[in-house]
Parts: structure tokens; C-alpha cells; sequence
């Protein structure tokens, strides 16, 4: 009787406070990138980048699966979940709900910089030659600003490493529709690429 009773103690409980625990570094780590926590330097961004956001969704991915073993193992021994169960799920739901509900540093920067933003645009467009290879700071914003078809682009520096992210006015110019996957609308004449 004292066997069972020592196995009984011996056997998993529900996973509950500990897996939701165990997913909360992985979802800071994620949290930092998106809203800029941290600076990675100019050069290595494009490695270190993708790198920790690789390793925090790994590591979630880890929890994720052991949390399932767990679940399901508890499940099967006593026919039942716990609300504990739950909870590291929530945590994780909740935390994307955030990351869909709470803008980026940068988008709302973007909202405070764009009326500049257009009247930059607008002069570009009259006489570029001001704007040629210069560094353009618009509402602590920096950008290289070029027009390219018509279209002008502000490629943010913070964030892009030869011009890969940043906004394009669009109001006297229409996009190459081969790359419309590219940008997302993000106003009236305004779009975001990456």
C-alpha cells in the first residue's frame, strides 16, 4: 500500500504555472525585437536579427511540445483537464494579442513623422538635388530619401540596412504591381516595405 501511495507522489501533475512561466523568456525575447528593446549593430542585424527571433520561437516551440506530452499524459491517466492546463496557452495568446493590438515603436513614429514625411515628398519631387545621397532627419526619424519612378522612398535607417524597410509616398506615382507583395498600405498614398 505504501508503494502505490509513493508512486502516486512520484507521477506528473497538471501542467499548469510552470510551462507558462517557462514561455514567458522566450516571449520577452520576442517582445524586445518587435518593439526595438534593444539595437543589434548596423552590419550584423541581418544575421542576429533573424537569429534570436529563430531561437526565442524554437524555444517556444520546445514548450510547446512538452506541454502537449504533459496535457495529453494527464488526460489519459485521469480522464480530465485541469484549468491549469490552460495557462500557458493563455499566456501566449494573450501575448500575440498584444503584439496585433499594440503598435511598434516604428508605426507609431511613422503616424507622428508623416505630415513632414509629405512635405519632404513634395519637394523631392519639384527638385531632387537637395535630397540626393543625404540623410534626411524628419521628427527624430532618419531616412535616405530617393525617388525612384515618380515614387518617393524614405528608407528608415534605424531599422534597414541597404534600404530594405522603410515608407513610399505614392501619390503622383503607381507601384510596379510584380512587387505589390512587397508593400503594405498603411494610409492615403503611403506604403510600408520591407
Amino acid at each position: 500500500m505504501s508503494g502505490h501511495r509513493g508512486n502516486e507522489s512520484l507521477r506528473p501533475g497538471t501542467p499548469g504555472l510552470g510551462f507558462a512561466f517557462a514561455a514567458v523568456p522566450f516571449l520577452a525575447v520576442l517582445a524586445g525585437v518587435r518593439y526595438d528593446w534593444w539595437r543589434y549593430p548596423r552590419p550584423a542585424v541581418l544575421l542576429l536579427e533573424p537569429a534570436t527571433v529563430g531561437l526565442a520561437l524554437l524555444g517556444l516551440a520546445v514548450v510547446g511540445t512538452l506541454w502537449i506530452f504533459r496535457s495529453y499524459g494527464y488526460w489519459k491517466r485521469e480522464q480530465r483537464l485541469s484549468w491549469r492546463t490552460g495557462l500557458a496557452p493563455m499566456v501566449v495568446a494573450t501575448t500575440a494579442l498584444v503584439f496585433v493590438l499594440v503598435p511598434t515603436t516604428r508605426e507609431g513614429a511613422f503616424d507622428r513623422a508623416r505630415g513632414g514625411m509629405e512635405a519632404v515628398a513634395h519637394s523631392i519631387q519639384q527638385n531632387p538635388t537637395p535630397y540626393a545621397g543625404q540623410r534626411t532627419v524628419i521628427n527624430e526619424l532618419e531616412f535616405h530619401v530617393y525617388i525612384k519612378e515618380g515614387c518617393v522612398f524614405f528608407a528608415d535607417l534605424e531599422q534597414s540596412v541597404v534600404h530594405n524597410a522603410g515608407w513610399i509616398y505614392t501619390a503622383n506615382c503607381t507601384l510596379n504591381p510584380d512587387q505589390s507583395r512587397r508593400y503594405k498600405p498603411v494610409a492615403e498614398n503611403w506604403y510600408a516595405f520591407l
